[in-house]
């Protein structure tokens, strides 16, 4: 006799907690003799990623029924104490900071970003566990949890350069008030104080679209590429804001939190693909990724947008939630460590490493019990083409417009900020990513720092430059000595020899070149159409340097695809000015000035 088979609300269970029991075993297997957690890569204990091994035990202690209850309770404890063990007085200041932090710089990360973590897991385990926990430890965790909030959270909050990194800490002064305001009133209103301000600033560095710069000028940024916005960090300052407000026993939803929240929510959704990927060349940090996409970011995602479709019932948050999720969990390799992009020709391996993305999951697991509600609302099965249903959505800020019909969506970006290799988007001025709705391909391939990009404009002008190189690169060339010293401490020897010949390659060799693109212009002139976008688009050098010469771009859906319509305005000065039309095209037409084709 045959087993009936499982429902389906079990069966959606399932789906999401495999890929988060993967992750967890995973990063507990790097434990030590100590129960460190040890990071391969870097050789360091990510005390910060370790907070996060805390929460994915919990959560999943409290949602998965096939769980050893006993032995997740066990490994968090562990970790709690190895957190506990690591926080240190800094110096003869009264200030407390869990190590290494900013200590050891192989740590690749800071003390807000790692206490904010630190903060909120040790008070969720004390909030979870309760009398479950020895007295010693119960007492010990409380006051970590507290001490690092009321000595460093409750400034850095508002100090920081970087939005994300202040939402950071904010979570783990949030969670650290839920335990102060119990039986240390003046404790508890101090941060609650520190926190609510933080929020404020928060919100006042938010652009009017919705979107975040990620450091902006007036906060101290050393390139102005760095104030562009980032799809990597678009969701953390929502996401945290979300669960911050909620500790805080405010309404995100009401009044005086809700406009920005929702803003930021919509900017977030409309980065994510029919295929569950974000538009990755929107990005103010592009130094971190080894390809022009990342799933590293949709743990962050995933909490926010499940948590939006919570609190608001809006369908198409739930159905971006789901597809992130399933994006990322396409992405763990055999072993269950997540990985920021797949294999494929000109990608390279991404900056940060598995285990912090392995305790970045546990924002995923925070998100389960809303995950399965997302779940139950379906998407609608992608239509076969032929009803013109535009959708247009312009993000002025950014200057980005999401574009899609029945067919397809397209992501077109006019102007964007100065650039160079490690800072600021480096591709705008048209077409960043178009995919097909039925099946999630990819119509028109990105690479890296290719020098004729399907769908785009390219040819030469002038002579190499090298003073030009060496202004857009020097700071970065000598950054590359230290991306040398990480990648020989994990044991890459030649990819430590390799990087500053690389970073002279990408850096200043590529910007003091004589070619010239449609993609390098950061001054495009955007106008939206009932139906598209058109865009006129300077001709330039790698960096931004233009030339005289110009395009004109229109970008129109008809129901069954995008109709793209190309036409010189100006060659200037370019020498072998040429279109180099996507491999996907179809219906193509038109001269060598007037190109014009399809993607469906």
């Amino acid at each position: 006799m045959s087993r009936p088979s499982a429902s389906p609300e079990r069966a959606v269970r399932e789906e999401l907690l495999a890929p988060l029991r993967r992750v967890l075993a995973w990063l507990l297997a790097l434990r030590d003799g100590e129960g460190r957690i040890l990071c391969p890569q870097h050789r360091v204990e990510h005390t910060g990623k370790s907070a996060g091994a805390i929460v994915l035990c919990l959560e999943l202690a409290r949602h998965d029924p096939q769980a050893d209850r006993a032995a997740l309770v066990a490994a968090a404890v562990q970790q709690g104490r190895r957190l506990v063990a690591n926080l240190v007085r800094e110096g003869t200041s009264p200030c407390h900071t869990f190590r290494p932090g900013r200590h050891d710089p192989f740590n690749c990360s800071n003390s807000v970003i790692d206490g904010g973590a630190c903060s909120d897991a040790l008070a969720q385990l004390v909030q979870d566990l309760g009398d479950e926990l020895d007295e010693a430890d119960r007492a010990a965790f409380a006051h970590a949890s507290v001490l690092h909030a009321k000595t460093y959270l409750r400034y850095a909050v508002l100090d920081k350069g970087i939005p994300a990194q202040r939402a950071w800490g904010l979570t783990g002064l949030a969670a650290a008030w839920r335990l102060a305001r119990v039986d240390d009133a003046e404790t508890a209103r101090e941060l609650e104080r520190a926190a609510l301000e933080a929020v404020g600033m928060l919100e006042g560095i938010q652009h009017r679209d919705g979107s975040y710069p990620y450091h902006p000028a007036e906060w101290g940024a050393a390139h102005p590429g760095a104030g562009d916005v980032s799809a990597f960090y678009q969701s953390r300052v929502t996401a945290f804001l979300l669960y911050a407000l909620g500790a805080l026993d405010r309404d995100p939803m009401g009044e005086v939190f809700r406009g920005p929240l929702l803003r930021g929510l919509d900017f977030l959704a409309a980065l994510v693909g029919p295929d569950g990927v974000k538009c990755g060349l929107v990005e103010a940090k592009p130094w971190y990724w080894g390809a022009t996409y990342e799933v590293a970011s949709h743990p962050f995602d995933v909490y926010a947008l499940a948590r939006g479709f919570a609190l608001t019932g809006r369908t198409g948050l739930a159905h971006a939630a789901l597809r992130s999720f399933r994006a990322w969990a396409a992405h763990l390799d055999a072993d269950g460590a997540p990985r920021s992009h797949l294999p494929g020709p000109g990608r390279r391996a991404s900056y940060q490493c598995p285990v912090f993305w392995a305790g970045h999951a546990m924002w995923m697991a925070r998100a389960l019990r809303d995950l399965e509600a997302c779940a139950a609302r379906p998407e609608p099965p992608p239509s076969t083409g032929g009803n013109l249903t535009v959708g247009l959505v312009h993000f002025p800020d950014a200057s980005l417009v999401r574009l899609e019909d029945d067919a397809v969506v397209a992501w077109i970006r006019g102007a964007r900020p100065p650039y160079n290799v490690a800072h600021g988007s480096p591709h705008g001025g048209g077409l960043l990513r178009v995919v097909r709705k039925r099946d999630g391909a990819e119509l028109l391939p990105r690479c890296r720092l290719g020098g004729e990009q399907q769908g785009e404009w390219t040819g030469h002008a002038g002579v190499v430059a090298p003073l030009r190189g060496w202004r857009a690169g020097a700071e970065e060339l000598r950054f590359s000595g230290w991306l040398a010293r990480v990648a020989w401490r994990a044991g890459e020897r030649g990819a430590a020899l390799r990087a500053p010949f690389a970073m002279l390659k990408r850096g200043v060799l590529a910007f003091a070149h004589t070619r010239v693109s449609s993609a390098f212009g950061a001054t495009a002139e955007l106008e939206l159409l009932p139906d598209g976008v058109r865009l006129v688009v300077p001709l330039a050098h790698r960096g931004g340097a233009e030339v005289g010469a110009r395009v004109e771009r229109v970008f129109q859906v008809d129901g069954e695809g995008l109709c793209v319509r190309e036409r010189v305005l100006a060659a200037g000065g370019v020498r072998g000015l040429r279109f180099r039309l996507p491999a996907a095209a179809v219906d193509a037409g038109g001269g060598p000035r007037d190109p014009h084709y399809r993607l469906a």
